[in-house]
C-alpha cells in the first residue's frame, strides 16, 4: 500500500499591473486515453504506473472493468481551490488491472491514481484517488513502470450508501467527497480499536461488519473505533487538508500524515503501522 502527502503551496506577485499581454497562451492539449497495454507496444516518453483495482470494501476486482478508466492526477491545483489535473490516462483491462503510460514531470507534493467512468459511459462509480508517493516515481525515466500499486475502487451505489449512513453529516458526501482509508499493522492487516484524529477538523465514521444496523452503527449507538472485520475502515466526508493521526492506544504506531479528501471524489488515506 501507499501513502502520499501533501504540502501546501503559497504564490504570490510582484509589480503587476493591468496590462494586455503580448503573447498568446498555448491551447490546452486534449488528453489522450490509451488503450490498455499500450506501454507494451513503446509510449516512448514517460513513465507507467501499474497495479490492480481493488473495492473499497469486498477488496475484489470490479464487475466492468471494460466501462472504466485509470487517471494519473495531479492534485496541486486542489490546493488552491481548483480540480486535479489529469496527466495521463488509460482503459482498464479486462482483467481489472489497469497501466497508465506517458506521465512525466511528477508532481513533489504526490499524485493520485483515479478510477472513474470513462466519458461518456453510464456511471457506475465514483470517482476515486489513491495515491502514490513521490518518492516512488522521482527517480523513474523513460519506459520505467512502478508496479503493484493497488487503486481502490467505490461504485456510486456504495458511494450513495456511505452518504446515506453517515448521520450528523449535512451534505451530500458524493458531491463532496469523502476521505477513506484502513489502519493496518505492519502486515497490512487490518486492526480493530484504532481511531482517526485531526484536531476536530473532521468527523470520523467507522464500519463495522453488520450493514442491518448501518454502516457506522452498532445497536443505535455510532462506532467510536475501527474493526477488523469489516477492513479497519473509516470515513471522513469533506475532509480538509490537514495533519491526521491515528491511534489504538499504542499498540502500535503510525506516522502522522498530511492529507486531505478531493471534491467529488473519494480519496485514499493508508495508515501503515511502523511497528
Amino acid at each position: 500500500m501507499v501513502r502520499t502527502a501533501f504540502f501546501l503551496l503559497t504564490t504570490g506577485c510582484i509589480g503587476t499591473r493591468n496590462v494586455e499581454p503580448e503573447w498568446d497562451y498555448p491551447e490546452e492539449e486534449e488528453l489522450v486515453v490509451e488503450a490498455c497495454g499500450s506501454d507494451d507496444t513503446g509510449i516512448q516518453e514517460g513513465f507507467a504506473i501499474a497495479g490492480s483495482i481493488k473495492d473499497f470494501v469486498t477488496l475484489e476486482p470490479p464487475e466492468n472493468p471494460e466501462a472504466l478508466c485509470a487517471y494519473a492526477l495531479d492534485p496541486t491545483p486542489v490546493l488552491s481551490g481548483g480540480e486535479p489535473t489529469e496527466m495521463a490516462a488509460a482503459t482498464v483491462c479486462d482483467n481489472g488491472d489497469y497501466e497508465v503510460g506517458g506521465i512525466t514531470n511528477p508532481p513533489s507534493i504526490g499524485m493520485f491514481i483515479s478510477i472513474a467512468d470513462c466519458e461518456g459511459n453510464e456511471p457506475s462509480v465514483m470517482k476515486s484517488a489513491t495515491g502514490v508517493d513521490y518518492d516512488d516515481v522521482k527517480d523513474l525515466g523513460d519506459g520505467d513502470t512502478l508496479e503493484n500499486q493497488t487503486a481502490y475502487l467505490v461504485t456510486l451505489l456504495l458511494g450513495e450508501s456511505i452518504d446515506a449512513n453517515l448521520s450528523e453529516f449535512d451534505g451530500n458526501a458524493v458531491e463532496t467527497g469523502f476521505m477513506a482509508g484502513f489502519l493496518l499493522d505492519v502486515s497490512e492487516n487490518p486492526v480493530s480499536g484504532g481511531a482517526v484524529a485531526c484536531g476536530g477538523c473532521v468527523d470520523f465514521y467507522y464500519m463495522d461488519s453488520d450493514f442491518s444496523d448501518g454502516l457506522f452503527m452498532t445497536a443505535g449507538e455510532r462506532n467510536a473505533s475501527t474493526d477488523a472485520e469489516a477492513g479497519a475502515i473509516f470515513v471522513a466526508p469533506a475532509a480538509p487538508i490537514f495533519t491526521y493521526a491515528a491511534s489504538d492506544g499504542g499498540v502500535h504506531t503510525w506516522d502522522s500524515q498530511l492529507f486531505g479528501s478531493l471534491p467529488g471524489y473519494a480519496s485514499f488515506l493508508l495508515f501503515n503501522s511502523i511497528d
